[in-house]
């Protein structure tokens, strides 16, 4: 049995060692193209959590402490359950584009 993996091209993805690492396990890399659009709904929440605390401009570690958490308490489960939801149309996105 084969195991795969995929990265997004990143250059920490691409170091020496990790292929190295990823062939002496005999774990096949699979062909992504460099700059696709990331399908992971994690990074849109990520970008909306940085944008909420940079609005802030905590000017000290503990301001910035206490702004993340704010942030992250703003946050709803509604937007969370929007960019799952969002899926089906990404993917059809990536697909039409080819």
């Amino acid at each position: 049995m084969a195991i795969m993996t995929s990265d997004d091209n990143a250059s920490c993805h691409r170091a020496k060692s990790v292929k190295d690492f990823l062939q002496e396990r005999h774990i096949n890399s699979m062909t992504w193209p460099a700059n696709s659009p990331d399908l992971n709904p994690i990074e849109n929440l990520w970008w909306k959590l940085k944008k909420l605390v940079n609005d802030k401009a905590p000017p000290c570690k503990a301001d910035l402490l206490m702004a993340i958490r704010e942030s992250w308490n703003q946050t709803d489960e509604e937007y969370c359950f929007s960019l799952v939801k969002s899926m089906p149309q990404r993917i059809q996105a990536i697909i039409k584009a080819r």
